[in-house]
C-alpha cells in the first residue's frame, strides 16, 4: 500500500512505520505497520489470520503470538481497547477489521508533502540541512547500539536463511538453585526471537534435548538444522543479576557477538529487550516485539512474573506434589498483580494438568477451578497468548465436542497455520473423537514446523501403532520420551505402542520406565511386570485391583483389552472414561461390545458423531442405532 492515509483523527505514514495526531508522532515496528495497511486495505472488511500470516510473514514459520503482539502494539498506539474497540475489532475465530473508515491521501493533500521550491536558490539550502540531518541520526545509530560491555553486534551479511536455536541458559549460582529462572530466560528469549521477521527460530523442546549436554556448536547446529546458536548463563541473587550471552554462528563455532549484563533484578524485561535487539542487529533482521509488560496478558511486577518463571519449574515436574507448588507460586503472583492475565491462564492451566495428575487424590474440582481462571484471564485481556488452546482443553475436559467444533470453527485455515499450540489444540480434539485420519495430517504439519514437537511424536505414535506401522509407532514413541517434558504421558503412550508389538523385551523396557516415571501407578506397573505373560495371574491382579479402588481404571481397560479380558476393560472405561484410549487397536473388539454405544452416549460422542459425522471407528446404522469397530 505505502499510500499515507487518515484512521480516524489519526494520520497513518506507512513508509515512515509511524501515526500522527496533533502534533504527536508515535511510531510502530515494520510488522504492525504492515498489518495496518493490510487492515486498511480491506476498508472495513474482515482479514483473516491466515491472509495476515501470508502477506505480512510471507514463507516464515511464526506463531500466532506474533501476530497477537503486532495487534496489541497498534491498540496501544492508537489509543484503542480489545473490550470496547474504536479502531481494531477482533472477530474471534476469524480475524480482525479497521471499524473506522479509512481516507486514502494523495503527496499533495499533505502539507509536509509540499514541495519546497525548485529553484537554484533553494537547493543549496536544502542539502546541506540534510547532510546535517543525517551525520545526527548516523550518531545516534552508532550510540544506540554499540554495547557497553562485551562485543559489537556486527551485523552478518548472508543470503542463506537465517535459522536460530536459542540452547538453555545455564544456571552458575552459588547454590544451583536458580535453574528454574534459567528456564524462564530461555522460554521468552525463544518466544521473543520468534518475533523477528526473517528469523526462523527452533521451537523451544527441540532445543532443550541439549541441555547439560557438553556438546560441539557444530553438531547442534546440524542436529537442529540452524545457522546461529544463541547460548548463555545466569546468576541471580536477592538484588541483582548477572546474564552472560553469546551467539555463535554454527558451521565453524565463532563468536558473532556476546555480552555481560549486570544488572538490578528489576531490570529482567529490559535485559530481555536488548538481547533481543543486539540478536536482531547482528543478523540484520527487524525487530518487531515490544516490553514484557505490553506483551499480552503481562505484568510490569517482577516478582510476579519471576513467581510464574518458578511455577513454569514445578510444572515440569509433573509430580502431584509439585503441581501443588506451582499453584500457590501463580497465586502469590496474582496477589502481587491481580490484573496479570497470562498468570490467570497459567493458573488454568495448572489446574487442568493437576486435575490429570491428582485424579482421585482428592475431592477437589479442578475443571470447575481451571474454567474460572480462564474466564478471569479472558476477561482481562482475549489476547493472552494460548487462551483458545487452553478454552479448547477445558471444553473436551467436560466432553463439550460440538462447542469446540463450533469455537475452532472445524479446524478451517489449521492447515497453513504456523501456530504449533493452536493446531495441536484441534490434532489432539480429533484424536479425543477418533478422527485419527484427519490428526494425521495436522500433527505432521507440526512436524514440518517443529521437527522436534514432543506432543506430535507422542500422538503420532500412538496414531501409527492403528495402522500398523510398527517401525513408525516404536521410533515415534521413543523420541517422545527423549525430549523433555510430562514422562508420565510419554511413558503411557510408549505402553500402548509396546502392547501392539509382539516384543517382550520391548514391553520390559517401557515398564521399567513406568515403574520410574508412573509413581501413583508404581504397584499396578509391577504387577504388570510380575505377571507379564501370565493371563490368568494378571487378569486375577486387575479384577481384584478393580474391585478395591479406581486408582488404575485409566491403565486397566488396556491391559485387560490386550489380554482379552473386554469386559473388564469396558467397565473400567465406563468408571473412568477417557476418551483419548477409547480408540487403541487392542480395544477393537471392546468397540464391538453393546455397552460401548452406551458409553459414546455418556460422553455426548454420539450426538456430536449425529451432528458432525462419524469418526474413523463408527458408522451409523439408520437413524438410531450405529456400531463401531
Amino acid at each position: 500500500m505505502q499510500t499515507d492515509f487518515q484512521l480516524g483523527d489519526w494520520l497513518v505514514r506507512p513508509r515512515r512505520d509511524c501515526i500522527e495526531r496533533g502534533g504527536s508522532i508515535v511510531h510502530v515496528t515494520p510488522k504492525a505497520m504492515a498489518v495496518l495497511e493490510q487492515l486498511a486495505s480491506a476498508a472495513g472488511g474482515v482479514v483473516s489470520r491466515e491472509n495476515l500470516f501470508d502477506t505480512v510473514w510471507p514463507g516464515s514459520a511464526v506463531t500466532d503470538d506474533a501476530l497477537t503482539q503486532c495487534i496489541v502494539e497498534l491498540r496501544k498506539a492508537l489509543g484503542d481497547s480489545a473490550r470496547e474497540p474504536q479502531f481494531i475489532e477482533t472477530i474471534p475465530k476469524v480475524g480482525f477489521r479497521l471499524v473506522t473508515p479509512v481516507v486514502l491521501l494523495d503527496a499533495g493533500a499533505d502539507p509536509m508533502h509540499q514541495p519546497h521550491g525548485d529553484s537554484a536558490a533553494d537547493r543549496p539550502i536544502v542539502r546541506p540541512i540534510f547532510l546535517v540531518v543525517f551525520v545526527v541520526f548516523l550518531c545516534f545509530v552508532l550510540i544506540r547500539f554499540l554495547p557497553f560491555s562485551g562485543e559489537s553486534p556486527n551485523p552478518v551479511e548472508s543470503e542463506v536463511p537465517k535459522s536460530l536455536a536459542v540452547l538453555p541458559f545455564v544456571d552458575i549460582s552459588e547454590h544451583q538453585d536458580q535453574g528454574w529462572y534459567a528456564y524462564g530466560l530461555t522460554e521468552e528469549l525463544t518466544n521473543r526471537l520468534a518475533q523477528l521477521g526473517g528469523l526462523q527460530v527452533a521451537g523451544r523442546t527441540s532445543a532443550y534435548r541439549f541441555k547439560d549436554r557438553n556438546e560441539d556448536i557444530r553438531d547442534i547446529g546440524e542436529a537442529l538444522g540452524v545457522t546461529y546458536v544463541l547460548e548463555g548463563s545466569v546468576r541471580r541473587d536477592e538484588e541483582t543479576l548477572r546474564i552472560t550471552a553469546q551467539l555463535i554462528e554454527a558451521a565453524n563455532g565463532f563468536h558473532v557477538w556476546s555480552r555481560h549484563y549486570d544488572r538490578p533484578r528489576a531490570d529482567i524485561f529490559r535485559v530481555h529487550q536488548e538481547i533481543a535487539e543486539a540478536v536482531a542487529t547482528a543478523l540484520s533482521v527487524r525487530l518487531g516485539v515490544g516490553e514484557l509488560g505490553a506483551t499480552p496478558g503481562g505484568t510490569d511486577n517482577v516478582e510476579a512474573y519471576e513467581l510464574v518463571m518458578q511455577a513454569r519449574d514445578y510444572y515440569r515436574e509433573a509430580t502431584p506434589e509439585s503441581m501443588l507448588r506451582a499453584i500457590e507460586c501463580v497465586k502469590w503472583a496474582l496477589e502481587l498483580d491481580p490484573e496479570f492475565a497470562y498468570g490467570w491462564y497459567s493458573l488454568a492451566g495448572l489446574y487442568v494438568n493437576t486435575n490429570a495428575i491428582r485424579h482421585n487424590m482428592d475431592d477437589t474440582d479442578w475443571m470447575a477451578l481451571a474454567e474460572e481462571a480462564a474466564k478471569r484471564a479472558w476477561s482481562i485481556d482475549p489476547e493472552t497468548p494460548n487462551l483458545r488452546h487452553l478454552h479448547v482443553t477445558i471444553l473436551y475436559s467436560n466432553w463439550r465436542w460440538s462447542e469446540i467444533e463450533q469455537f475452532m470453527d472445524s479446524g478451517a485455515g489449521l492447515e497453513n497455520c504456523s501456530d504449533i499450540i493452536l493446531i495441536s489444540s484441534w490434532a489432539d480434539f480429533l484424536i479425543q473423537v477418533g478422527r485419527f485420519r484427519e490428526a494425521q495430517r495436522f500433527l505432521e504439519r507440526i512436524r514440518q514446523i517443529s521437527p522436534r514437537a514432543q506432543a506430535a511424536s507422542r500422538i503420532l505414535a500412538a496414531i501409527y501403532s492403528s495402522q500398523g506401522r510398527t517401525e513408525d509407532a516404536i521410533a515415534e514413541a521413543e523420541r517422545s520420551f527423549q525430549m523433555d517434558g510430562f514422562k508420565e504421558w510419554n511413558v503411557e503412550n510408549g505402553l500402548l505402542v509396546a502392547q501392539s508389538v509382539d516384543d517382550k523385551e520391548l514391553l520390559l523396557t517401557w515398564l521399567e520406565r513406568a515403574e520410574t516415571f508412573m509413581p501413583r501407578n508404581r504397584e499396578f506397573i509391577q504387577a504388570m511386570t510380575a505377571t507379564l505373560g501370565d493371563r490368568d495371574a494378571a487378569l486375577a491382579y486387575m479384577h481384584a485391583t478393580f474391585d478395591e479402588t479406581e486408582d488404575h481404571d485409566h491403565l486397566i481397560p488396556q491391559w485387560a483389552a490386550w489380554y482379552g479380558d473386554h469386559e473388564l476393560a469396558l467397565a473400567a472405561m465406563h468408571r473412568q472414561p477417557e476418551p483419548r484410549f477409547f480408540w487403541s487397536y487392542e480395544k477393537a473388539e471392546t468397540r464391538r461390545l453393546p455397552g460401548f454405544k452406551d458409553l459414546l452416549h455418556k460422553v455426548g460422542m454420539e450426538e456430536y458423531f449425529r451432528e458432525y459425522g462419524w469418526n474413523d471407528f463408527c458408522r451409523p446404522l439408520g437413524e438410531n442405532d450405529f456400531e463401531c469397530e
